[in-house]
């Protein structure tokens, strides 16, 4: 048994290995960026932005092979059961303000526990934001994090460099399962050295400056939107304009060029949503008036879009009649297996359907896919290897199972596809009816028609 939560375990390694796979699985494209930024040379704090539930301890854990221990809030730790389950897979409670003030009192036994992981090499995880919340923004950063620093630094007697790493967590859709996610790790900072020389400063306007720090270097790993009255319409003006494959090519070349270096995979789609984002806030710093009457207008086809169930990208690369059959001939096409999928899946998405019923949080929803499939993944490939072998011969049996395998991932996947598509086809009869559409199209993609 672990004495300490960092502490070996051969069980949770071996779990780890399966744990992984599906992590990875539940995403059409899982990309790690700068994890030659990790320090290797003290003991690590990883801070990242939280938006999507547990699923970002997950695609966190992922990363790497080595041990992590992270943070969750304590209320989920009420239960003994759930404290055992989280225990084991190291996960220690942090106490919260909303808490109770002799709840938060428990904080400086969680900073010892902490100080500790810390100190044997093993990366501790934490939200500084304190919540989850589906945004590209941030919220004000905790001052614990950097408690459990000084903490560190105190114990280490200066014999260990002790690193803040922030980390930013970029998903193409917060609420959809198999959609893309990018873990971006920046430049960690010297807490250790920046503390020594900042002795003389109150700890407070030290803890200040850190905080400030840790913000923008979080912000640098994400698409970023100041959390303001603008969101909403920074953030569709952004999608509109990076979805749009003409402007895509176009931003992601000035940027190479200016950056001397290519970019790959799910950083191009960063630097060019990162790109738009500062386009848009750019028109307002410089001209706040025509951007205030931009943004109105971009809100108002949000809405309007939102309503008849039309997706950004339908309205940013819009496809051709011909394109449109093409996209017909290919659903048509994958329709028989997406039926086999169906009902070989059955077994995984009739409770999952179940559960997400009783989920009040969207952003727990990809919680419960991934929960669901990790569950039933063997259970479900178990059952259904005993009725093909005990039905057909082994030949079509084997063929039957192997098709079983990625089944319940091409069941969503075709699921995206297919929406996309009616989502193209919709857009194609009622784009006549969209609000300030032609003004738009001119004002985004400089095309009138």
């Amino acid at each position: 048994m672990r004495k300490h939560i960092q502490d070996k375990d051969w069980f949770y390694t071996f779990l780890k290995v399966f744990v992984d796979w599906s992590v990875r699985s539940s995403y059409s494209k899982y990309q790690v960026e700068g994890a030659d930024n990790i320090p290797q040379d003290g003991s690590v704090i990883w801070a990242a932005n939280h938006t999507n539930a547990l699923m970002d301890p997950m695609v966190l854990l992922s990363t790497s092979r080595g041990r992590k221990v992270f943070v969750a809030r304590a209320d989920i730790f009420k239960k003994k059961t759930a404290r055992k389950i989280l225990s084991f897979l190291r996960v220690m409670p942090i106490y919260r303000i909303r808490d109770g003030i002799d709840a938060v009192k428990h904080n400086d036994e969680a900073i010892s526990q902490a100080t500790g992981v810390i100190m044997d090499g093993v990366p501790f995880v934490i939200y500084p934001e304190a919540t989850h919340r589906p945004k590209h923004s941030l919220l004000k950063l905790s001052k614990g994090i950097f408690h459990i620093a000084e903490s560190a630094i105190e114990k280490s007697d200066g014999s260990k460099s002790v690193y803040i790493l922030p980390i930013g967590i970029e998903y193409s859709d917060y609420f959809r399962f198999r959609s893309k996610v990018l873990i971006n790790f920046g430049k960690p900072i010297n807490i250790s050295e920046f503390m020594q020389s900042h002795s003389e400063e109150p700890q407070p306007v030290v803890m200040q400056q850190l905080r400030q720090i840790l913000t923008e270097r979080m912000a640098e790993q994400i698409i970023y939107i100041p959390d303001d009255e603008d969101y909403d319409a920074i953030w569709e003006y952004t999608k509109l304009k990076s979805d749009n494959p003409e402007y895509f090519r176009k931003a992601l070349k000035e940027i190479e060029n200016k950056e001397g270096r290519k970019l790959k995979g799910l950083m191009r789609n960063l630097a060019v949503g990162r790109y738009a984002v500062a386009e848009a806030l750019a028109l307002k710093q410089d001209n706040p008036e025509k951007a205030a009457e931009l943004f109105k207008k971009v809100d108002q086809l949000r809405v309007w879009r939102i309503q008849n169930g039309l997706s950004v990208y339908a309205i940013a690369n819009e496809r051709s009649f011909m394109g449109l059959v093409f996209e017909f001939l290919v659903a048509l096409l994958g329709l028989p297996y997406y039926a086999f999928s169906a009902v070989v899946g059955s077994i995984k998405w009739i409770p999952l359907a179940l559960i997400l019923r009783n989920i009040k949080d969207d952003a727990f929803y990809n919680t419960a896919r991934y929960g669901t499939r990790l569950a039933l993944a063997i259970p479900s490939a178990i059952i259904w290897a005993l009725v093909y072998f005990l039905i057909f011969n082994w030949q079509l049996a084997t063929i039957l199972f192997l098709l079983s395998l990625p089944s319940f991932k091409y069941l969503f996947d075709y699921g995206t596809y297919f929406r996309r598509f009616c989502s193209d086809i919709r857009w194609k009869f009622k784009k006549r009816k969209a609000p300030c559409i032609k003004e738009l199209l001119v004002r985004l993609y400089n095309n009138p028609e």
